[in-house]
């Protein structure tokens, strides 16, 4: 429709023109000491609009030259882009299926464009954890942590790789400073509660149950079976006196200290 209507424009225009410069007589004179040209002006009016687009068209060209350049460069930075893009969906794919290899090369060819650097080295450093290549998963770690948008996440994915090597040190050292960033989400809760499980420290186990279970985050048999661990493991301690189980007891809540794992265990302290 809208090309209907151009059309109809530019007729009513070229009509228009002729009605106008057939009862237009008048002549332009042109002096060029020792020449004199005299043209109607008619052609005179036509020769300038001529003119006109013909410059148009030529400066129009030249920018186009002159800019040829960054056009150049962000038609190349586009397909990079482009093809960085469809490296970080397979390497995706790839990890998923358990081609870790595959998905390291990919993640490395994601790399290439800048807001994907962080995530695609995060994702080889679990490609190369999975493929217990350690010292090539520091290396993308590293990565990770330089690049501002991914450095949350790599203190998250560094946890879960110290918890999976049974290294609970190293995995606090990571969610303490994940936690003093603001970032206290659920699942930094559930890697910090295997880690002080690992750690033997039953009182914080207990801390981090609470919180857990206020939000509803596990399954209550969960959160029971790991309550009746923690709570034999406190009362386990051989440094324990009558004293200390009583005093023990009393920083329980009741719902722990009426468990009956709870009281054997304390029964057995005593």
């Amino acid at each position: 429709m809208r090309w209907l209507v151009w059309i109809l424009l530019i007729l009513s225009t070229a009509v228009g023109l002729a009605l106008v410069m057939r009862f237009n007589h008048g002549n332009v004179a042109i002096l060029w000491p020792p020449y004199r040209v005299d043209v109607s002006v008619n052609l005179a009016v036509l020769l300038l609009l001529v003119s006109f687009f013909l410059l148009h068209l030529v400066l129009l060209a030249i920018g186009k030259a002159l800019n040829l350049p960054t056009r150049v460069r962000d038609y190349r930075q586009r397909r990079r882009s482009d093809s960085a893009r469809i490296a970080m969906r397979d390497a995706l794919l790839a990890l998923f299926e358990g081609r870790f290899g595959r998905a390291e090369r990919l993640a490395q060819t994601a790399r290439d464009d800048e807001q994907l650097a962080g995530a695609a080295a995060l994702l080889a450093a679990r490609a190369a954890h999975r493929m217990r290549e350690f010292e090539r998963r520091d290396g993308w770690l590293e990565l990770a942590e330089a690049d501002r948008v991914s450095a949350q996440a790599e203190k998250m994915t560094a946890a879960e790789f110290a918890l999976d090597e049974q290294q609970p040190g190293r995995a606090l050292a990571a969610i303490e400073r994940l936690h003093g960033g603001g970032q206290r989400h659920i699942h930094s809760l559930r890697a910090a509660l295997r880690a002080y499980e690992q750690s033997g420290d039953w009182q914080r186990v207990l801390q981090v149950l609470r919180q857990l279970e206020k939000r509803d985050a596990l399954p209550e048999p969960a959160i029971r079976g790991m309550r009746v661990r923690a709570c034999r493991g406190l009362f386990s301690q051989s440094e324990l006196d009558a004293a200390g189980v009583r005093a023990l007891l009393r920083t329980l809540k009741a719902a722990e200290r009426e468990m009956p794992e709870t009281v054997d265990a304390a029964a057995a302290a005593f």
